[in-house]
């Protein structure tokens, strides 16, 4: 018998020849952009609520509920931060109303609204500081400019108010930016108006587009474009239609002919709605059906080309996919700079969509996506993130290990890999995840071969009692539990057993969390070992 087993080893594409191989964690992120035979390095084929650093992935905290504005029917449609040196307040807006929600006494239950008797809830807003006081202006494209500021309160500006604008209807006005130190404001058709500089009030000054554009349509949204990381004279203005066309003109006043003149028009893919904007140095980003397009591609590219340059190209296939299902709401871009994040809302529009969210590394451009997390719309307020839902709370990110008490998922799925050895048949043996963390985890690792993904039952998560306790580096095998709570983070290991065997492999890695705490663990890296035998076509 034993004979015969050792006859059968030495048989041609058997010999087997053990090794190990250490994978860094994938903090390339989230990768689908190419072929699964050529994937990159350190890409994943999934990565949710992971979020890729640049010294490995680590997992993203929960969220709260910070108010209610709605009876849990209707949605919250935007968020708007004042963001005065003195006085921070962050408002919420249903479709009729708004709500001052920076303290609120029962998250659950709606206060007394600012604002009634709206037509619409989704606005433009900038904040913005004149001589005598600083002020956030608010526009929706039907109802009169509304302008705050925490002595007045919330004031309708019309041409007969006190202060007042002249020269349109303030209730044309559907989008605001700040250029130049002025207002500018996208107004009816193609349409486009500034007040004078360094006021919010006065006689706006006319910008007729009609004559640039060629395409009809109306201006969605403008924004400021800069050729450095700031302010100043190589600026230049930008105005988007909803019909895909941009135009940019550089100087400082429309009025006159000598001080404002058209760089050029440009071609996109059609917009995602008109927050769906991030500045990035002095770049602005947009976000449109084919991805995250830089302005600065625009202006020397060819539409057809400018997926091949989109700052989103990694994901390309999901963004796509999303895109196509979710188009029938806006969506919005938010930067977090103190994160070192960028996250972009996918609203829900249809019944059993998921909830989900776009997230990106500003520092490294490595993508992930956050699940669990309803983002209809978004805010940065006082360097915390907030996201308004579908049945109209408003939830406070990153700040617990749970999200309103539903467990979070941590999935990560490697791309595919030969480790070296492309066309030889392998034998997952092992695997080892090191960690790097102060927080209580059950991980679960497996691997699945020949690009056929098959995922395994989350695990329990380290809070939810009923699991065999283990100390650092010593566990279940496949269910390894590290429990010891530290007041400083320290290295972990765990170990699974694997026994697949395949061609190509991809490790993958689950988490569940549900800890009341923000999670602070980072995987480092990934160790298997695996045999080998002669290359079998």
């Amino acid at each position: 018998m034993k004979s015969a087993v050792l006859a059968r080893l030495a048989q041609p594409g058997r010999a087997r020849r053990a090794q190990m191989v250490q994978l860094p964690a994938p903090i390339a992120g989230w990768y689908t952009g190419g072929n699964l035979a050529a994937m990159p390095q350190g890409t994943a084929q999934r990565m949710e609520n992971w979020r890729p650093t640049t010294t490995g992935i680590a997992q993203r905290a929960g969220s709260l509920t910070h108010a209610s504005i709605t009876d849990g029917l209707s949605p919250t449609v935007s968020l708007i931060t004042y963001n005065a040196a003195n006085n921070k307040r962050l408002f919420a807006a249903s479709e009729t109303e708004i709500f001052d929600i920076t303290t609120v006494v029962d998250p659950l239950v709606p206060p007394d609204p600012d604002v009634t008797g709206q037509t619409s809830g989704y606005y433009s807003f900038v904040n913005f500081t004149t001589s005598g006081d600083e002020f956030l202006t608010v526009v929706n494209g039907t109802d009169p400019l509304l302008l705050y500021d925490p002595i007045d309160g919330w004031t309708q500006v019309t041409d007969v108010s006190t202060p007042s604008i002249t020269g349109a209807s303030t209730n044309t006005l559907s989008f605001v930016w700040v250029y130049r130190n002025r207002e500018f404001f996208a107004g009816p058709g193609l349409i486009a108006y500034c007040l004078p500089v360094g006021s919010v009030a006065g006689a706006l000054i006319t910008i007729d587009l009609n004559g640039v554009f060629q395409r009809g349509g109306l201006i969605s949204f403008g924004g400021s474009w800069s050729l450095d990381t700031g302010d100043g004279l190589d600026d230049k203005c930008v105005f988007v239609t909803d019909q895909g066309e941009v135009a940019v003109f550089e100087g400082s006043d429309p009025s006159s002919a000598s001080e404002w003149n058209l760089v050029g028009r440009y071609d996109l893919p059609p917009t995602m709605g008109p927050r769906a904007t991030m500045r990035a140095g002095g770049d602005l980003l947009i976000g449109t059906e084919a991805g995250v397009i830089p302005i600065s591609q625009v202006t020397n590219k060819d539409v057809s080309v400018l997926d091949t340059v989109s700052v989103s190209k990694a994901i390309t296939p999901d963004w796509l996919r999303e895109a196509s299902a979710r188009r029938g709401l806006p969506w919005e871009i938010v930067k977090w700079p103190s994160k070192a994040y960028a996250i972009v809302s996918l609203p829900i529009t249809t019944e059993g969509q998921d909830k989900r969210a776009f997230v990106v590394n500003t520092e490294t451009g490595a993508w992930c996506s956050y699940t669990g997390w309803d983002t209809r719309c978004m805010v940065l307020h006082n360097d915390q993130l907030y996201f308004g839902t579908s049945d109209g709370r408003i939830k406070v990110a990153e700040v617990s290990g749970a999200d309103d008490g539903e467990p979070i998922y941590y999935t990560c799925i490697a791309n595919p890999d030969h480790f070296g050895s492309p066309g030889v048949l392998k034998t997952m043996l092992q695997a080892r995840a090191t960690f790097y963390g102060a927080t209580p985890y059950i991980a679960s690792m497996s691997v699945s071969m020949d690009y056929r993904v098959e995922l395994p039952s989350p695990p329990n998560s380290a809070g939810s009692g009923g699991s065999s306790t283990s100390l650092w580096d010593v566990g279940l095998w496949d269910r390894a539990l590290w429990d010891q709570t530290l007041a400083t983070p320290m290295v972990s290991t765990d170990r699974a057993s694997l026994g697949r065997t395949g061609y190509v492999a991809q490790w993958q890695l689950q988490i569940t969390g549900a800890q009341a705490s923000a999670p602070a663990l980072e995987l480092v890296s990934i160790d298997i070992s695996f045999e080998t035998g002669a290359p079998v076509l």
